[in-house]
């Protein structure tokens, strides 16, 4: 049987990608952003953007984020949102006509390749000429909203130098609890966004990290979580009251079954990882 620190190792290097998926990721990506720099007028430039692109993102991979630049504008676009995003859904399904067509969403366009599973959402957007924003559409309203992924990659990895280099694999860890778990009402980026203040330092290791974790979101998620580029709407805007309780309730379980595990790993290991096992399912291994 295995320790408790090197099961959850283990564990946790499980939730990566392997080499030959993340080049069949960059070669397909690269396709998808050649296939708008062709085809999509006004496409001035592309890049990654989303949890795939914070080195945030866990096996399986459900979705990648292509940001792609249609235009400048200081104040509102050009063209209303919707057109923008039958705009992008259009020049993807001249690329692939023999796909179904490209699914619009609330911000993007989602492109499948069923043969790899790899998916795509890919975002238009307008870059402000002078301000360090972009524009990218809302479809529920039909507004244009102002964000910058960029900002969000540089906290993050700030955020993970304070922490000793273990919040992206702990992060990690945690959103594949919340996939095992399956009904807890926080999105991946809100997960994020709310560990960004739990570490003043390094923890001494994973399971130690996952009881701060857990705990400190536990205590958060009932409190407002503002963009943390500073531009666009709160995280959690749409959580109703009710959400926020089942939330918290479920993170003081998660909270709680960590602690105990810490309190059991040296005396009762067996038990431990029967509880760590609980919270991330079969991929979670001890032997």
């Amino acid at each position: 049987m295995w320790s408790v620190g090197e099961a959850l190792e283990r564990f946790i290097s499980s939730l990566e990608l392997t080499e030959g998926q993340r080049d069949e990721v960059s070669r397909q990506h690269t396709l998808v952003r050649e296939a708008l720099s062709r085809r999509l007028a006004g496409c001035e430039t592309s890049f990654l953007s989303g949890s795939y692109s914070r080195k945030t993102a866990i096996r399986p991979l459900h979705d990648i984020d292509i940001f792609t630049v249609v235009g400048r504008a200081s104040s509102t676009p050009p063209e209303p949102p919707d057109v923008a995003l039958k705009r992008v859904r259009q020049a993807l399904h001249e690329a692939w006509p023999n796909k179904g067509l490209p699914i619009l969403q609330q911000h993007s366009v989602h492109l499948e390749f069923t043969t790899s599973g790899i998916e795509f959402d890919v975002v238009p957007a307008y870059q402000h000429p002078t301000q360090d924003l972009f524009f990218i559409p809302e479809g529920n309203t039909g507004q244009w909203i102002h964000t910058n992924p960029r900002i969000h990659k540089e906290l993050i990895v700030a955020v993970n130098e304070r922490a000793g280099q273990k919040f992206n694999p702990l992060i990690k860890a945690v959103k594949h609890w919340k996939r095992v778990q399956g009904s807890i009402p926080l999105r991946s980026f809100h997960l994020e966004v709310m560990g960004y203040e739990a570490f003043s330092r390094a923890p001494a290791g994973y399971l130690e990290g996952l009881e701060v974790l857990f705990s400190f979101m536990a205590s958060r998620v009932d409190r407002p979580i503002r963009d943390p580029a500073g531009l666009g709407g709160n995280v959690d805007a749409r959580m109703s009251s009710g959400q926020r309780t089942a939330a918290r309730n479920a993170l003081q379980g998660a909270a709680r079954a960590v602690q105990l595990a810490l309190s059991e790993r040296d005396v009762r290991p067996e038990q431990a990882h029967q509880r760590l096992r609980a919270l991330f399912g079969e991929l979670y291994r001890y032997r």
